[in-house]
């Protein structure tokens, strides 16, 4: 190891012993001026050889402040500026002969070393933090289960694909940074953290009468109630006109087919596996109008909240087999929703209704299982996630995160949630985060509202989105091209979703 002297030595004593040795060169060349037989003799230029002495001083002096001070300084410089640009990795430790400049060099490399130590705690505190809320979000809903999780690898795979790309469209998407590789990952990882607030049996829902439970069986004892009403009013009529048992025998057994007819049907509207017609509606508020009795009253053993909600009560009467009731209808506050609106820049359409318990109009939705309450619930999960990252303190090299996560519903054509971006507004990494999105969505198995996409399938799917301008074509074609989706498939997907894709179609 180089042995370092103080500054004193190195610079100051010798530029003491430089001054004393000009001091007497000067004097020297003061007697020789004042000396005329020598300067004759000799014939020396006084004014050149002071000329040469002041430039060889110089020098000297040059060479001192900038090989012992300046170059060394000028590098310690360059080390606390990959500091600031937190290149830790790049900050070297600068040599000096120089006591006070070599302890300065290694207080910075020093406090280098600890600061990519605390930043690499930190990050992996925030990413572990983040994969605990995301592993939440999955724990929530076995349906949902790992689409957090799975997400981030497409994403990635993607953002590695894209940044290696020589497409034209890409090439700002260059010299990414390890801050912007962990902005994008942390923003896969918390695209859905708002679904951490949206109702389980939301999310859940697979049928149409589900809330915390299948209220199918609510309507299956009303259905037995009208059953036994039946059986019960045939033996009446058996014991008063006992001649006309086979006629009521008929009557009875032609309610208890029609019954069992109607229930069918109602399962089956409530199974959401096929769409539902007008007729079908018809049919169902017809159903809807058969009444039966109520023996018991409806207020015992409601909670306070309940019984507030309640508008009818009474300890007997007729209620209709299927019914839209008021208290089905809970009222959405529109004060908070314009708040909303304002503060976040959302562009979406709220529902009058927080949510609509109706069986009628439960069984009378047209696709699916969700009422139009429930979707705007599920896609009101961006909204919860947009406010949960805005009231975090990012640091600087995060502050792309909120925009990145919350994104991935948006489309070029400016059609999608929650802001009505288009393309001129939305960049590679939100673009790349919307085909992870969908892709994962659709290969998923574990979905009770569907059946898992074959590749071949869900890649079709993002080729008609493509043509339709939704999705970014040349992203699409690195997926398909660097075979992005057949390393992901071969990892995730049941061997039963790995069929043959025609490359040719999309390239």
């Amino acid at each position: 190891m180089t042995k370092v002297k103080s500054i004193t030595k190195v610079v100051y004593l010798p530029l003491l012993i430089f001054s004393v040795v000009f001091f007497v060169l000067g004097v020297d060349f003061f007697y020789v001026l004042s000396s005329e037989i020598i300067l004759n003799l000799v014939k020396v230029d006084i004014i050149s050889a002071l000329c040469i002495v002041f430039l060889f001083s110089n020098l000297l002096i040059y060479y001192f402040y900038k090989k012992l001070l300046i170059g060394p300084l000028l590098l310690l410089r360059d080390q606390t500026r990959k500091i600031k640009l937190f290149k830790y990795d790049d900050v070297i430790f600068v040599k000096s002969n120089i006591r006070e400049i070599s302890e300065l060099a290694l207080s910075i490399y020093i406090v280098a070393q600890k600061m990519k130590a605390h930043e690499k705690e930190r990050q992996d505190m925030i990413f572990s933090f983040v994969k605990s809320i995301a592993s939440a979000i999955d724990a929530k809903s076995p349906y949902t289960a790992g689409h957090c999780n799975r997400v981030p690898e497409i994403t990635m795979m993607l953002v590695n694909a894209a940044e290696s790309s020589d497409l034209p469209s890409l090439q700002s998407f260059k010299n990414l940074t390890v801050s912007d590789y962990k902005t994008i990952e942390l923003a896969a990882w918390l695209h859905d953290c708002g679904k951490i607030v949206t109702p389980e049996h939301v999310i859940d829902k697979s049928v149409k009468l589900e809330t915390i439970y299948n209220r199918i069986h609510e309507i299956r004892t009303r259905f037995e109630v009208l059953w036994r009403d039946a059986e019960i009013h045939y033996y009446k009529q058996v014991i008063q006109s006992p001649q006309h048992k086979e006629v009521h025998l008929l009557e009875l057994n032609n309610k208890k087919h029609q019954l069992t007819d109607d229930f069918d049907f109602v399962a089956s509207l409530n199974n959401g596996e096929k769409s539902v017609s007008d007729y079908e509606i018809k049919r169902l508020k017809e159903i809807a109008s058969i009444s039966w009795f109520r023996n018991f009253d409806d207020t015992l053993g409601l909670s306070n909240l309940e019984l507030k909600k309640k508008r009818s009560k009474g300890k007997s009467g007729y209620e209709s087999l299927l019914s839209d009731k008021k208290e089905h209808q809970i009222v959405r506050d529109r004060a908070d929703d314009e708040i909303l609106t304002k503060q976040h820049n959302i562009n979406m359409k709220f529902p009058d209704l927080l949510s609509n318990k109706g069986e009628v109009y439960n069984l009378s939705i047209k696709n699916g299982t969700l009422t139009e309450e429930e979707r705007f619930c599920i896609n009101e999960h961006i909204i919860h996630t947009i406010k949960m990252l805005d009231a975090l303190p990012l640091p600087n090299e995060f502050k792309g995160l909120p925009n990145i996560a919350t994104h991935h519903h948006e489309n070029l054509l400016g059609s999608g949630y929650p802001r009505g971006l288009n393309e001129y507004q939305l960049s590679i990494p939100d673009r790349i985060l919307a085909i992870a999105d969908i892709f994962e969505a659709l290969t998923a198995s574990d979905r009770p509202y569907k059946r898992a996409k074959t590749l071949s399938e869900a890649i079709d799917i993002l080729a008609e989105m493509v043509s339709h301008g939704k999705l970014d074509g040349d992203i699409f074609t690195l997926f398909i091209k660097e075979r992005i989706y057949l390393d992901y498939a071969n990892k995730y997907l049941d061997p039963y979703q790995i069929d043959i894709v025609d490359l040719e179609r999309y390239l």
